[in-house]
């Protein structure tokens, strides 16, 4: 091996080895804090804590993820497939716009979400934080949805048209078969961010009883926390992000094979 590829290899490892260390570290610290006091047994008493009900909150969090990811793949596949091979008037403009739409952030548009959901009746419900988390986040799958779509070569189209498919034959029978590894990324995305959510829960629910995991471990916060109380409330925080974490390491080959989809261009 050449000095120049040694050299190559020690950068390309330390700035690994350096990423590795500065992602791992909030965990590790989090993990030390919540057996900092009280040990194991902090874990225990999250799972038995009498205000925060660990599986109601987690039943929560994967109805409202579950249901929105669905929508959202829906809405993203639909979309990408109208906006990559299908020509309409304002086609191009129309999906500018959307585009810009993604500069714009959750927390910016609270103040009318409020209002809106409030005045007809959808606050304090799972269709409240549904219909939002899908709008906020249906653009951007769209766009990935879209930038896999461009990947078929027109041909394909063009052969099933003059065999006679209509247009949602095409995406159904001719590129959603082909198309698996980017639903799949488009759903572990879409359920990841909106398991995540904390803004929207914290603006539109009320009831405890409803709070996903991003809002209910605020149940172990209150005022003159011990350290004990403090370790309880970071046993709380990892055991809210095994969910995740678990779905992460398990849909990991379908985000790699996302990522590098596509049919053979033309």
């Amino acid at each position: 091996m050449s000095k120049k590829k040694v050299i190559a290899y020690i950068v390309k490892y330390g700035a690994l080895g350096f990423l590795l260390v500065l992602w791992m570290f909030p965990i590790i610290l989090a993990l030390y804090k919540s057996i900092s006091v009280g040990g194991w047994e902090n874990y225990i008493r999250v799972l038995n804590h009498d205000t925060f009900n660990y599986w109601q909150a987690i039943g929560n969090s994967a109805l409202m993820a579950g249901a929105s990811t669905l929508v959202i793949v829906v809405i993203s596949s639909l979309g990408g497939y109208a906006f990559s091979k299908m020509e309409f008037k304002g086609k191009r403009i129309i999906y500018s716009a959307l585009m810009a739409c993604l500069a714009v952030s959750t927390a910016s548009v609270v103040t009318p979400v409020f209002f809106v959901f409030n005045s007809v009746g959808l606050r304090d419900s799972y269709t409240g934080i549904i219909i939002p988390m899908v709008t906020f986040n249906s653009i951007m799958m769209l766009m990935i949805m879209k930038t896999h779509f461009d990947g078929f070569p027109d041909e394909i189209i063009e052969a099933a048209l003059i065999d006679g498919a209509t247009p949602l034959t095409i995406f159904r029978k001719v590129l959603m078969p082909l198309s698996g590894p980017a639903i799949a990324t488009v759903g572990v995305l879409s359920f990841v961010y909106t398991w995540n959510e904390y803004l929207l829960p914290q603006l539109l629910l009320k009831s405890a009883e409803k709070f996903p995991v991003t809002k209910a471990i605020s149940l172990l916060q209150f005022d003159r926390m011990s350290q004990q109380d403090i370790s309880v409330l970071y046993a709380g925080l990892i055991l809210m992000t095994i969910p995740t974490l678990i779905v992460y390491l398990f849909s990991q080959k379908f985000l790699q094979a996302g990522i590098t989809s596509g049919a053979v261009k033309s």
